[in-house]
């Protein structure tokens, strides 16, 4: 009877190891990624925190290695350290991706020149949200159970509270779409913007008045679904090649009735087939036409628009465009170049 018994025994304790094994594997795999997070690319004001919560996040990746051992040794308190070393490197992360939304994580997804950096530290905090969540629930009393199966043996409900929480992060951080820094030069006269959607296709034209009679014109080629985009930047000397066009986009800008025209606010264009123009005066005063408003803009800006769109151009360029959102969170005054946040709410709000 004894020989009969022992290989179910032997069987058992290997089912019983697996999930210590799986939190030993994660809990080594989230020490590694936070040593290997490169040099931060942020600026000195968001990298420098308190230093209580910078050696926290320094100390962790230790914390977690000793986890790692403790769960073989003494399962609750193993966990508890688990539990604890994710808690104590959170706060650094939290910190520096909320204290300005431009510069977080996921949108250097869409700047070519930090993509380790990004890589390394989303993978770093989805490690320890799930090391966080699986330690809390191995911690959970055994009397809780689903289905006469205690919850704590459970592993599907920490992957699904740790993917929710991680899908949140990526949706508060790419909406609206944006780029490190700025797409365009500042201190421009007038912004003229015109999209046309054309089913999962977004014809792209942006066209930026410099003071020295130069324009700045870019035209991209986007698509829903797609992470990169082709696109082509040129500048053109509108006051040398067209005087006339150079004298009617300085009126334009200056325009007392556009100055005084109130639209709705500007927002990415849903309908399968759509138009869209935005105008922004001296970068202060945002006007949005929108098909799906309704609504057209006047005469005076398509037909300047169309006049510097023939007109010749110099130093042209082919660049690529990325959108971590795949093309859904696309945002018109990313568009027109307002990049920092700060200048679209204080653009949005004089509208």
């Amino acid at each position: 009877m004894k020989g009969r018994n022992c290989p179910t025994l032997s069987v058992s304790k290997k089912t019983m190891d697996r999930p210590r094994l799986a939190a030993a594997f994660l809990f080594l795999c989230t020490a590694m990624s936070i040593l290997a997070i490169p040099h931060s690319p942020f600026p000195s004001s968001m990298s420098v925190w308190d230093r209580p919560v910078k050696i926290a996040v320094q100390a962790s990746p230790f914390v977690f290695v000793y986890a790692s051992i403790l769960v073989f040794l003494g399962r609750r308190f193993g966990y508890g350290m688990g539990l604890a070393a994710g808690l104590i490197a959170l706060p650094w992360f939290v910190l520096t991706e909320l204290s300005l939304r431009l510069w977080n994580s996921w949108i250097f997804l869409n700047y070519s020149g930090y993509q380790t950096f990004a890589k390394v530290r989303l993978l770093s905090v989805a490690l320890i949200v799930t090391a966080v969540a699986v330690s809390s629930l191995r911690l959970l009393p055994a009397r809780w159970s689903i289905r006469g199966v205690p919850l704590r043996q459970r592993t599907w409900p920490a992957l699904a509270v740790s993917s929710l929480i991680l899908a949140a992060w990526f949706i508060h951080s790419v909406t609206p779409y944006s780029v490190p820094g700025y797409n365009h030069p500042v201190g421009a006269q007038l912004r003229i913007l015109h999209v046309r959607k054309r089913g999962l296709r977004f014809q792209e034209t942006s066209m930026i008045g410099l003071r020295p009679g130069q324009v700045y014109i870019s035209r991209a080629e986007r698509r829903l679904f797609q992470y990169r985009f082709a696109a082509r930047a040129a500048i053109t000397a509108l006051g040398q090649v067209s005087p006339t066009a150079f004298e009617r986009a300085h009126n334009l800008a200056h325009s007392p009735e556009l100055w005084k025209l109130r639209t709705a606010p500007p927002k990415a264009l849903r309908a399968w087939n759509a138009d869209g123009w935005y105008v922004v005066l001296k970068d202060e005063r945002l006007l949005a036409f929108s098909s799906e408003y309704g609504t057209t803009p006047p005469d005076a800006v398509t037909s300047l628009f169309s006049e510097i769109d023939k007109a010749p151009s110099s130093q042209e360029r082919p660049f690529s465009i990325r959108d971590v959102c795949l093309g859904f969170c696309y945002d018109p005054v990313a568009g027109l170049g307002f990049s920092i946040l700060e200048q679209r709410v204080r653009l949005l709000s004089s509208n």
